[in-house]
């Protein structure tokens, strides 16, 4: 997209070199709506040139002279039999009510619907938005577009001061450390254990390693693996954003991604992986531990955390429209 003006400024498409500025869109976002989130410029910049972004053909930024003041992005999932695509984005506090908004996500949803046909003709297909509870007024432009709530997903939090338990080894079953060379196995489990998770869509290595085993967030040393007959049967895997330690004060660990295989669930797999996790974060003076789960998961995830302590602290939705 060639640089175009416009009644509220300049649009042209995004570039990773602007990570700096789409920064300062995202923190002064959550200055005026906090969702206690922050992302640093080096995870931004990461997002930016991810494997499941394409800027030259699914971005826009929006100009004030030289300032960017509104900016959105899609991220396409590994194709299936419905093809997907997700909305990062956001405008500036300052620039709100002046439709730049409602302008970014029309002209993604043309560009989604143009790329779907040139790509996966006929494939049905998904335009998705999350929007965190809090950001009131992501949520009122998604209601006057008339995008569908299609799902709420849970922030769960676990304060690591409180007792923690204790991990349980259930016979026959190795909690280990994680080890790279255990990357693939995991991932196979990871595809496998959320293939009947709403909405999951399985990652390829490439889309894997930038989201979590090759990204600045990641923490090996905090996560884990299961092992059953020498064989791979569960994980957890620890994120820690220094974006929001430094905002918060505070050290908090994300469970990012927690997989058991169908076959190995109820053994207290799932529990003795998490148990350990936690003594561990504790050990090494996180405050607390966090993840996010689906509020109407089949597996009963949100039970298992609550058993373990976690408390839930938002509840998000996925918004949305087929096209």
């Amino acid at each position: 997209m060639t640089a175009t003006r416009v009644r509220f400024g300049t649009e042209r498409t995004l570039r990773v070199d602007d990570a700096p500025a789409v920064t300062e869109i995202l923190a002064a976002i959550e200055r005026a709506e906090p969702t206690d989130e922050a992302l640093s410029e080096q995870d931004v910049r990461d997002e930016l040139g991810a494997p499941d972004v394409d800027l030259p053909r699914a971005s826009i930024g929006v100009l004030d002279g030289d300032r960017l003041v509104g900016f959105g992005v899609l991220q396409f999932s590994v194709p299936t039999d419905v093809w997907k695509v997700a909305v990062v984005g956001g405008v500036h506090p300052d620039y709100v009510g002046r439709g730049i908004g409602r302008r970014i996500l029309e002209i993604l949803q043309a560009d989604a619907r143009a790329i779907r046909d040139s790509e996966a003709p006929g494939s049905p297909g998904l335009f998705r938005v999350w929007v965190p509870e809090g950001r009131s007024r992501t949520a009122a432009l998604a209601q006057a577009l008339g995008l569908e709530t299609w799902r709420y997903f849970l922030r769960m939090r676990r304060d690591l001061g409180d007792p923690l338990p204790a991990p349980t080894m259930p016979d026959g079953v190795l909690i280990q450390p994680y080890k790279a060379s255990d990357e693939l196995a995991v991932m196979e489990v990871s595809n496998a254990s959320f293939a009947d998770h709403w909405g999951s869509t399985p990652l390829d290595i490439e889309r894997w390693r930038a989201e979590y085993t090759e990204a600045s967030w990641f923490r090996p040393e905090f996560s884990q693996v299961a092992v059953i007959d020498d064989q791979l049967v569960g994980f957890v895997f620890v994120v820690e954003y220094d974006a929001e330690t430094e905002l918060r004060g505070y050290r908090s660990g994300y469970l990012s991604r927690v997989g058991t295989l169908r076959r190995a669930r109820g053994r207290s797999v799932a529990s003795t992986l998490i148990a350990t996790t936690l003594q561990q974060l504790c050990a090494a003076g996180f405050r607390c531990a966090e993840l996010g789960v689906d509020a109407e998961s089949l597996t009963g995830a949100g039970r298992l955390y609550e058993r373990l302590g976690f408390v839930t602290t938002a509840r998000d939705s996925l918004v949305g429209r087929k096209f």
